[in-house]
């Protein structure tokens, strides 16, 4: 991630960031997929997520990418450039979960044109899973 000089402040190593937590909806989900034009039943129709072996419709790739650039959005603010955002999917995140994501600054330094790079290992669970930490950094 790149932030400005200025604005939010500089960024620490070891600052964590404010967890972003959202209730997963069929609504959300209907409305996402339509938005990506992602038509798989999976993601709005019970017994097609349950023959892919979910409980219930899930979350899609850009839904859950969505969540960690909303984490970082927040933290980092409107100027900040989302270079990478790296995850992997190893649990579904169904309708009815709660999913919080959640980071940490892990190095910082300085970049081009007064511009600070931070990195930010993020993670995200719910109340089904363990923690799923990002293996990349949102750089």
């Amino acid at each position: 991630m790149t932030l400005p000089a200025t604005g939010r402040g500089v960024p620490t190593v070891g600052e964590q960031l404010a967890p972003y937590s959202l209730t997963v909806t069929l609504q959300r989900l209907v409305m996402e997929a339509a938005a990506n034009r992602d038509f798989a039943p999976i993601h709005f129709d019970g017994e097609a997520a349950r023959d892919s072996g979910a409980p219930s419709p899930y979350m899609n790739t850009t839904f859950n990418e969505t969540v960690f650039e909303v984490l970082l959005r927040n933290w980092g603010g409107l100027d900040a450039r989302i270079e990478v955002i790296e995850f992997s999917m190893k649990a579904f995140n169904c309708v009815g979960d709660e999913i919080t994501a959640g980071g940490c600054v892990t190095a910082t330094r300085e970049g081009p044109a007064a511009l600070r790079r931070t990195e930010c290992p993020s993670g995200a669970r719910t109340q089904r899973s363990a923690a799923r930490r990002s293996p990349g950094s949102a750089d």
